[in-house]
């Protein structure tokens, strides 16, 4: 598959080049400064648009490639139509220089065509190869690290491409208002695209998140600490829900965190290289304790506890490639962000403080008389009951997962009724098998023993409509929601489920509204790890309720 990639690339370049061979010397003049210019204009408006994308929960994992491809291919036919408007005529040249001389700017305008649509390409969700291509990547040999010379392109169009603007964006097409160019926010953009910002974990054809929502990922706390002859960055990550991956929670290798600073000597892999990624990180472990590991092989993630949607997380950076110029921001998931100041060096003490990251599994500290669930409110129940259905009926928003379980999306369901043989029955909400699925009643007018609705109390609107509706667990853990059922109690008695394991609708102001009679019931379900027991439920900082719930393995 790798000598069919480099032949389409080969055969693109050579068609584009054709063409414009054959339509004269200015007229391939003329195309390649519009690429050129569309080019620019693409890369300009890169992230702006495609934080716009980013917040289109079924376009997340292709925001990045939309974002550049699709305003290119725009912007090319804004200013091709611009200059055949401007240069209606082409001018006489020899055949010969029509052929050559044009053939060369054709060559040069497919390079650049081709190379944006490769890096477009490279970052969307997919495997960290296209069509066999593998390009940079984190290998055995490299011990875990990316290693930026694992499979070249016959033709390299996207590093053309790549140092072409780079080049621009700092000399003729340098931004009058900013500081900000290519080179320095995306610096080594063909190694990202080709293909580390896709190298993340895969298993059983699932891919991990290589785009996260912005805000999901922030950085907490960095401190430079020399040890010997070497230095090191320590960096306190804090990853949300919208950094997880549906169905699977965090996995995360060392290619998706770098850090970047100035480059001033070096390929970007050495001293003064100006980037770094991650050499050993800590992560909670399921016990409410901590563990260090190193990326020293490429089988090596971050992960998180079982259920868990939010993960603290402590990388350990070697500051070689920084020399004596910190980092300046570091990009996660296609996130920048902005590295602390670091006015002083600390002590090693300090870096084994943060790896050891804060204590968990005190006992919370609930107000007083704070009142306890009803035990029926708050139950382990991986079923779509009272709804009922099967494959053959499915709404086309729902999406299964392993057999008839109800994965992700939305639709409406039937209560009760005949459904058929065994073979195409749903059979429930799915769950990993080290979670579960719990539900938690919030329905109104007395259907549940805890009231959300600002009926009895001023609970929820103390804690606003964007409070975010939680369970904590025995270690202080939180778990979001991942879906909800609303079973209507008049009309067609139909029952809406919603499922969005990012927690893209955690807050209560995202919860369908209920009328005061009480006709209705709403169930918002969580899916906590399993040996946990779930002890309270939170609405944003207002404590609702205190539980006692469980969590066992299926049987």
């Amino acid at each position: 598959m790798d000598i069919v990639f480099n032949i389409l690339v080969l055969a693109f370049v050579g068609l584009i080049a054709y063409w414009w061979a054959n339509q004269g010397l200015l007229s391939a003049i003329l195309h390649f400064l519009c690429v050129v210019v569309a080019g620019a204009l693409a890369f300009a408006t890169w992230e702006p648009i495609s934080f716009m994308v980013l917040k289109v929960d079924a376009l997340q994992p292709y925001a990045w490639g939309i974002g550049l491809m699709l305003p290119f291919a725009i912007y090319l036919l804004i200013v091709r139509v611009a200059s055949d408007k401007l240069a209606p005529d082409n001018l006489n040249f020899p055949q010969v220089v029509n052929l050559a001389a044009g053939g060369a700017f054709g060559v040069a305008a497919g390079l650049l065509t081709v190379g944006i649509a490769v890096i477009g390409m490279g970052h969307t969700h997919s495997s960290n190869q296209l069509l066999g291509i593998v390009g940079a990547a984190r290998t055995t040999q490299s011990k875990g690290m990316p290693n930026v010379a694992v499979q070249p392109l016959w033709i390299p169009a996207h590093v053309v491409t790549a140092r072409t603007y780079e080049f621009l964006s700092a000399g003729a097409l340098r931004p009058t208002l900013s500081r900000a160019t290519l080179a320095s926010e995306q610096p080594f953009l063909d190694q990202q695209a080709l293909g580390i910002f896709r190298d993340t974990f895969a298993k059983d054809g699932r891919i991990a998140r290589v785009a996260a929502a912005p805000g999901s990922v922030r950085i907490d706390k960095a401190i430079l600490v020399k040890d010997g002859a070497k230095t090191y960055y320590v960096v306190d990550v804090h990853l949300e829900p919208g950094a997880t991956t549906p169905g699977q929670g965090f996995a995360l290798s060392a290619a998706q965190f770098r850090l970047v600073g100035k480059k001033v000597r070096g390929d970007g892999t050495g001293r003064g290289g100006g980037i770094a990624f991650p050499v050993s990180f800590a992560q909670p472990d399921q016990n409410g304790g901590r563990a260090t590991f190193s990326f020293d092989d490429r089988s090596h993630y971050i992960t998180s506890p079982a259920g868990t949607q939010i993960l603290d997380t402590t990388l350990v950076f070697e500051g070689d490639a920084f020399a004596d110029n910190p980092p300046q921001f570091m990009q996660t998931l296609g996130l920048r962000l902005p590295f602390p100041q670091i006015t002083q060096e600390s002590p090693t003490a300090d870096m084994v403080a943060m790896l050891a990251g804060k204590e968990e599994g005190k006992a919370m500290e609930l107000p007083p008389g704070l009142g306890a669930i009803g035990v029926q409110d708050l139950v382990m129940d991986d079923s779509m009951l009272p709804a009922s259905g099967d494959v053959n009926s499915l709404p086309g928003g729902m999406r299964l997962q392993d057999g008839n379980w109800l994965f992700e999306g939305e639709g409406d369901f039937e209560q009760g009724g005949f459904r058929g043989n065994k073979g195409v029955i749903l059979k429930g909400i799915w769950s990993r098998p080290d979670t579960r699925i719990v539900r938690l009643n919030i329905s109104r007018g007395g259907g549940s023993t805890i009231d959300l609705w600002n009926d009895t109390n001023t609970l929820r609107e103390k804690a606003g409509e964007e409070a975010k509706l939680v369970l904590l667990d025995d270690l202080g853990r939180t778990y979001f929601p991942i879906g909800y059922m609303h079973v209507s109690g008049g009309g067609d008695k139909r029952v809406t489920i919603k499922l969005n394991r990012a927690g893209r609708f955690a807050m209560i102001g995202d919860m369908p509204q209920l009328s005061s009679s009480g006709a209705d019931q709403l169930f918002v379900l969580y899916a906590p790890g399993v040996g946990r027991t779930v002890k309270a439920i939170r609405l944003g900082d207002q404590y609702v309720a205190t539980a006692d719930l469980k969590i066992d393995a299926k049987d």
